[in-house]
């Protein structure tokens, strides 16, 4: 799970699936593509939280150092993705928030 491809190979993924989603929701009047933002940034977070744990799990056994020439590369950049992740939650349920209260006033 630490495997550098994986660690971060798969947030890289999903913020260029949330890149794309977000060009897409500029271009079109589809109203759920927000929600599909909001999910992605959540998998992106959860998923890098778990790779997060897994580190944690293994220093338990091992100094940073040692894991970080293991993995080959710095344990401390596993919070990057968490820290995107967690910063586009916000903007998407700050979004969505917006929107509902939108729809509230409209009624």
């Amino acid at each position: 799970m630490l495997n550098p491809y994986f660690a971060f190979g798969v947030p890289l993924f999903l913020f260029v699936i949330y890149i794309a989603f977000y060009i897409l929701r500029k271009k079109s009047n589809v109203n759920f593509l927000g929600f599909i933002l909001l999910i992605i940034s959540g998998f992106m977070t959860v998923f890098s939280f778990q790779v997060w744990q897994q580190a944690a799990s293994e220093l338990t056994h091992e100094s940073m150092q040692t894991l970080g020439q293991k993995t080959g590369y710095p344990i401390y950049l596993l919070w990057v993705p968490i820290i995107v992740g967690c910063i586009l939650v916000f903007i998407n349920f700050i979004r969505a928030v917006k929107k509902l209260r939108a729809i509230q006033h409209k009624k």
